[in-house]
């Protein structure tokens, strides 16, 4: 069969390097999960998949992909591009870490970055203290700049010897749980070792349940980095200021006056960030 028929399998690079089959069944599932109309999820597979050759990255699947979204619906592709615009919350680390940590003020708890913490032995910095009353969780950050790299059984084992020594210290007494929040995704080892001691994992594949971003999602979190419109120039320039969220942007307009927007291209700003946490 002729590898532009969408019933072919071509082989393509993903991001690490490895190959894979293409599955024209696996790109329509992650389209149909971006809200896009199922009309218009399979007339971008079957565009997409018409132009696939052997060989072909996933990097540019992507791009080919994410252009035809927007042409339908905006919305969707902010959805779609998700993980790229949290690889983008970089390159330091620092500025996923306050995402997170706007992520766990959202679901209710009070949040407290970069804190070093007494254990049974050593003092720990800590990413995220994460509280509520008589209640702690502790949470690691794990960023990376690219998509292909994974949190091996390493950074598990290594971060549950912490949660051991830490709550068998001084302040140990509310600690009740301990994350690991990453912007990519956790091996088989990882997660079975995770589910097995207790250690919760927010990733692009936990929980299984429902992962980090579906979270990210459901609560409209979606970081600057989502907004095509915001000059890289800018958007760096927020980032330092701690202004990590799109709906943050909103009380910003003075800031952003300051910086040199224009009262059109924030208008135009303020629009699609209103259609996004919608």
């Amino acid at each position: 069969m002729n590898h532009r028929t969408i019933g072919s399998k071509p082989h393509i690079f993903k991001s690490t390097g490895e190959l894979e089959k293409f599955s024209a069944k696996k790109l329509e599932r992650s389209l149909q999960r971006t809200g896009l109309r199922p009309k218009y999820c399979k007339e971008i597979t079957k565009e997409v998949t018409e132009k696939i050759k052997p060989g072909t990255s996933t990097r540019d699947i992507f791009k080919h992909t994410i252009k035809l979204i927007r042409k339908k619906s905006p919305i969707a592709a902010t959805h779609y591009s998700l993980k790229k615009s949290l690889l983008e919350l970089g390159p330091t680390g620092f500025e996923f870490e306050y995402f997170v940590s706007k992520y766990f003020k959202e679901i209710g708890f009070t949040t407290y970055v970069g804190v070093i913490v007494q254990g049974e032995f050593v003092r720990h910095e800590v990413d995220i203290v994460a509280s509520k009353p008589n209640y702690q969780a502790y949470v690691e950050c794990k960023f990376h700049n690219t998509v292909g790299r994974s949190n091996d059984i390493k950074i598990v084992l290594y971060i549950k010897a912490r949660w051991d020594d830490l709550k068998n210290g001084p302040d140990g007494k509310y600690l009740r749980e301990f994350y690991v929040a990453s912007n990519t995704t956790f091996s088989k080892d990882a997660l079975d070792y995770a589910q097995g001691t207790g250690l919760q994992l927010l990733g692009v594949n936990a929980p299984a349940d429902e992962s980090f971003l579906d979270k990210i999602k459901k609560h409209k979190l979606y970081p600057i980095t989502s907004l095509k419109r915001l000059k890289k120039i800018y958007c760096q320039e927020l980032l330092l200021q701690k202004i990590i969220l799109c709906k943050d942007l909103l009380t910003e307009r003075k800031l952003l006056l300051k910086m040199g927007m224009s009262e059109e291209e924030i208008k135009s700003l303020f629009s699609d960030i209103y259609k996004i946490i919608q």
